[in-house]
């Protein structure tokens, strides 16, 4: 009798969650529609003056734009052909000095898709799997057991830019089924809340299947380590992180002294903040900037990135009193970030130069251990 009713108790269960699957799916194949009475809505009117050039939808009408952001804009116009050469002869420029200034001055918008397509290789590797990414979507449709935390994910996923402001509308419906079909593909990393930001970052710029193959390029390339940041027996956050513990300090030691000082050093050398910031910390202008250097440069360009926050803010840090001090350390962190975009870079790349010389900016030879 017992073993009667604890088996009507799981059929039960595996009821409602067959149920609930069918209707988180039945609400992305519906579309836009599924998402009106409840969520936004039809868009206002007048809601594209609110629009900037990134796509983020503001809450009041945009301001003209700043001398520093037409500046930016006349320079993109003027990189066109500079870049349309450079891609033309991928070959020749791939490991070029003159594309690493060239990305860190900024890629054009409507040469970025294109930039991060060749740096990863994408048109090569989807050649090579022509049906793998639709099957695995399929799949994940019917099996993916993330399914509901997937939908949560993506429902609060960059909704202040326009391509995913509309509930189920067509790039959360993109998004949706690139983690399912992700989740299908490497079960070793699955699925993690970090993945939805980093695949609605390449849906900016590349389309559903290309940004799938991106996702898949970008977790198995061993220049960019990123599979360690999700997969649950990957050493690559700890590992970075200690070795962050040695390199920073010889390159801002009077800081990390008095961090170190106050046994502060070790709590303030979280490489989660980088992820935090890359996802949701910073504008989404300086976000793309910083992503199209990382996808070049790799995980060498995480310790420099790091080191910038430690220099702009060292004299603030050196001043705070001891009780100050930890707080004031992590409410500035995101601040360096308000500094336009090209001075960030310049920090960036000549921070990048320094740590490389100094050859810390990778983690040493069996540096790398698995925490779990």
């Amino acid at each position: 009798m017992i073993l009667s009713h604890r088996m009507v108790i799981i059929e039960d269960a595996d009821s409602l969650r067959a149920q609930e699957r069918e209707n988180i799916i039945m609400n992305y194949e519906k579309g836009h529609r599924a998402g009106l009475p409840d969520d936004m809505g039809p868009e206002p009117v007048g809601i594209y003056n609110n629009i900037d050039r990134f796509g983020i939808v503001h809450e009041t009408e945009l301001p003209p734009a700043t001398a520093r952001e037409a500046k930016q804009m006349r320079r993109e116009i003027t990189q066109k052909s500079k870049w349309m050469e450079m891609l033309r002869q991928w070959e020749t420029y791939k490991n070029s000095k003159k594309l690493i200034d060239r990305v860190y001055k900024g890629i054009p918008m409507n040469f970025r898709g294109q930039v991060w397509s060749v740096l990863l290789n994408i048109q090569e590797v989807k050649w090579k799997n022509p049906r793998t990414y639709k099957v695995m979507k399929e799949k994940g449709k019917r099996s993916s057991k993330h399914i509901h935390q997937i939908d949560v994910d993506v429902s609060r996923t960059l909704r202040t830019h326009i391509f995913f402001r509309d509930r189920y509308g067509a790039k959360q419906r993109e998004l949706f089924y690139i983690l399912l079909a992700y989740w299908e593909y490497n079960p070793e990393v699955g699925y993690c809340r970090d993945l939805s930001h980093i695949a609605a970052l390449f849906l900016l710029y590349l389309p559903e299947e290309d940004a799938f193959w991106a996702l898949v390029q970008l977790l198995a390339s061993e220049r960019h380590s990123l599979q360690g940041f999700h997969s649950p027996n990957g050493g690559t956050v700890q590992g970075l992180q200690d070795h962050q513990e040695h390199v920073v300090p010889t390159s801002q030691p009077k800081t990390m002294w008095r961090l170190d000082k106050e046994g502060l050093f070790t709590q303030s050398s979280s490489l989660g903040w980088l992820l935090q910031m890359l996802n949701d910390g910073i504008s989404l202008g300086l976000i793309l900037r910083l992503w199209d250097v990382y996808l070049l440069e790799g995980e060498q360009v995480l310790m420099p990135m790091t080191s910038i926050a430690f220099k702009v803010q060292r004299k603030r840090l050196t001043k705070t009193s001891r009780c100050g001090l930890w707080a004031r350390f992590r409410n500035q962190f995101f601040h360096t970030w308000e500094l336009d975009d090209d001075s960030v870079l310049k920090h960036l790349r000549a921070s990048m130069k320094k740590l490389t010389r100094k050859q810390g900016d990778l983690p040493p030879p069996g540096g790398l251990q698995c925490h779990v």
